[in-house]
This record gives structure tokens, C-alpha cells and sequence, in this order.
């Protein structure tokens, strides 16, 4: 068997608009191939860690980067093998380490496994994210969202000005970026929505090593702050409703000012829960009003992301990526 012969059974084009093909060519963040849907241990799922942005997994159910493509010569997976850099969905956790972060997460959508978590809740999907911090950073710095390495398809003026009013009500403090499709600049990542990580994580417990949860497909955690004091020392017995604790966190760290007063340290164990009720992340697909819209036709090639970073820069916490098999030629 000839190498491109085995080029061709172990990796599948993503579909894109040509007007986007060049974009791949010039961003790593845009690859035109992926592993064939074969290899996809959660087919037709492909949920893994972002090329280039991880160190090495020290342990992991995921196989490292590195696999796939290492100094320009390609590496192929054996009969059985799964996709590089592949993580599991609703099964087991995952560890990954960047310069910034180290830490274990948990991708979790509604399956007979993780029905003790989402029992009773209107969710559709959750993503934990706990571990330390390698650096003290600033609140005011560490931001999580949404990025596009090129321009998405605009589902029409209306609604993106609508869809965008919407999300600056959810989140004041959010910046938000639409690149036009005929954009010349190619500039990485100018599409984008992105808010402070403190103020829109949907729940933060912060303990020391101890009395860390340990992750798992029922883990619900515990909105708990205390260990910033400041504003934040009583206010368990202030609020000791969980959500209301949840609202008035949020709208705390709306201000910028208030971001400013608090750092990420490198001692306590931070655990994160990002959860939703409108995307159907099984299928790629918003669920609103009864209806299901397909968002795949406007990701124009690119997957959905889970990341944190550094506001402004290319410096990641945290960035995963998911692909569904409706973007490869495969389907």
C-alpha cells in the first residue's frame, strides 16, 4: 500500500465554502483535514484537544498530539488505534496541561451515565474543567468563548444583530467580533465572542487539594468563592440559596473594577462548570422555540470550541474542539 493510498483511509476533508479554502493555508487553527470519522471514538463525534495548544497529556484515555503529523512527515494510526489527540464524551475524564493551566475535565452530554446530573435540569450539555493555575493571573485577563480562525456564514443581518443584543444581555462585559465573509485581512481569530471567565462560568467551586470534587459523569459541583474573601467571604450565609449566589457572582463581575480586585492563584484547586440549555452538542444543532437549526452550515468549516485564554493574545488555558462528522465528506 502506497502512502497515499493510506493518506486517503486515514483522513477525510472537511467541507467548506471555497471563498474559505485559502484560510486553512494560512491559520494552524484551520485544518482542511481531519481523522477519518473511523477512528472518532464518540462518533459522529470528534471532540479533542486543539493542535498546538496543549503540552502533552500525562495521562490521559486520549492519544497524543504529535501522532498524527511530526515534523511534516505523517504518522499513521494502526488497525484499532483512535483519533490523535482524541477525548472521551460522557465516559471518563481527561487530563491536559498548557503553560498556563493543569487540570482534568469531563465533556458530559445526556446519556444513561451522566442522567443523575442532568435529572430534573433543562441542560443539554456540561463541561467541567477543574486543575491549577501555573501563573497568578488577573480576573481582568482570563477570558472564555467563542473564536473563528476565518469568517463564519452570516445567517442574516437581523439575526446576528439579534443573536448578538442577546448575548450582550447575558453578558455585559462580553466582546464580540464579526468579521464580513469577503474580510481581507486574514487576520487569526477576528470572529469572536468572548467574556470574562469569572463572570460567565456557570458555576466555580474554589478549594484546596483536599476538598477537591472528583470529576465524574454525576458530578454536580458547589458554587462556592469563599476562598477569594474579600466581598466574597460570607457569601454563602448571604446567599445561601446556590443560585442566587450564581446571579449575584455574575453580575459582580460584570464591572471591571471588580474583575481587577481578584487574581486566579497557583494554590487553590479551581473547578469550573459550563453548562447550557439551548445547543444540542450531540448534534451540532440549536434547539429554540421547538425547532432544531443546523449550525454547522455556518461554522463554514470549523468546529465549536471550549477554551479559555488570555485576553488578547494566543496564550491558552484551555482549548478543545468539537466536529461533527456532517462537516467532513465522509457524510
Amino acid at each position: 500500500m502506497d502512502n497515499t493510498q493510506r493518506v486517503s483511509e486515514d483522513v477525510v476533508h472537511v467541507k467548506t465554502d471555497p471563498k474559505f479554502e485559502k484560510w486553512a493555508n494560512v491559520h494552524g487553527f484551520c485544518p482542511n483535514a481531519l481523522p477519518h470519522p473511523e477512528k472518532w471514538p464518540a462518533r459522529p463525534l470528534l471532540f479533542r484537544l486543539s493542535p498546538g495548544c496543549h503540552d502533552v497529556p500525562v495521562e490521559s484515555v486520549c492519544q497524543a498530539w504529535g501522532r498524527f503529523e511530526e515534523n511534516n512527515q505523517s504518522k499513521y494510526l494502526g488497525e484499532g488505534e483512535t483519533a490523535q489527540g482524541s477525548l472521551p464524551v460522557s465516559t471518563h475524564t481527561f487530563k491536559f496541561e498548557t503553560a498556563l493551566f493543569v487540570g482534568t475535565g469531563i465533556l458530559r452530554l445526556p446519556s444513561e451515565l451522566t442522567g443523575e446530573y442532568f435529572k430534573g435540569k433543562n441542560r443539554k450539555s456540561s463541561i467541567l474543567v477543574q486543575g491549577k493555575f501555573k501563573k497568578k493571573l488577573s480576573f481582568r485577563t482570563v477570558y472564555t468563548g467563542q473564536e473563528f480562525c476565518h469568517p463564519v456564514k452570516s445567517p442574516g443581518y437581523l439575526v446576528t444583530k439579534a443573536a448578538l443584543s442577546l448575548f450582550k444581555t447575558l453578558s455585559p462585559s462580553m466582546e464580540a467580533n464579526i468579521v464580513a465573509e469577503n474580510d481581507k485581512t486574514m487576520l487569526p481569530n477576528a470572529t469572536h465572542f468572548m467574556s470574562p471567565l469569572a463572570g460567565t462560568a456557570s458555576v466555580i467551586q474554589i478549594t484546596d487539594e483536599k476538598n477537591a470534587p472528583k470529576l465524574s459523569p454525576t458530578t454536580r459541583i458547589v458554587e462556592d468563592l469563599t476562598g477569594l474573601g474579600g466581598d466574597f467571604t460570607d457569601s454563602m450565609k448571604k446567599y445561601p440559596d446556590m443560585e442566587k449566589r450564581i446571579v449575584w457572582r455574575r453580575k459582580f463581575f460584570q464591572k471591571i473594577k471588580n474583575l481587577e480586585k481578584y487574581e486566579f492563584d497557583t494554590k487553590k484547586v479551581w473547578t469550573f462548570d459550563f453548562y447550557n440549555d439551548k445547543l444540542l452538542m450531540d448534534e451540532l444543532k440549536l434547539a429554540i422555540l421547538g425547532s432544531k437549526y443546523d449550525i454547522t452550515k455556518y461554522l463554514a468549516g470549523q468546529p465549536l470550541r471550549i477554551l479559555s485564554k488570555i485576553k488578547g493574545t494566543e496564550e491558552y488555558l484551555w482549548n478543545f474542539e468539537l466536529w461533527h462528522e456532517r462537516q467532513t465528506e465522509v457524510s
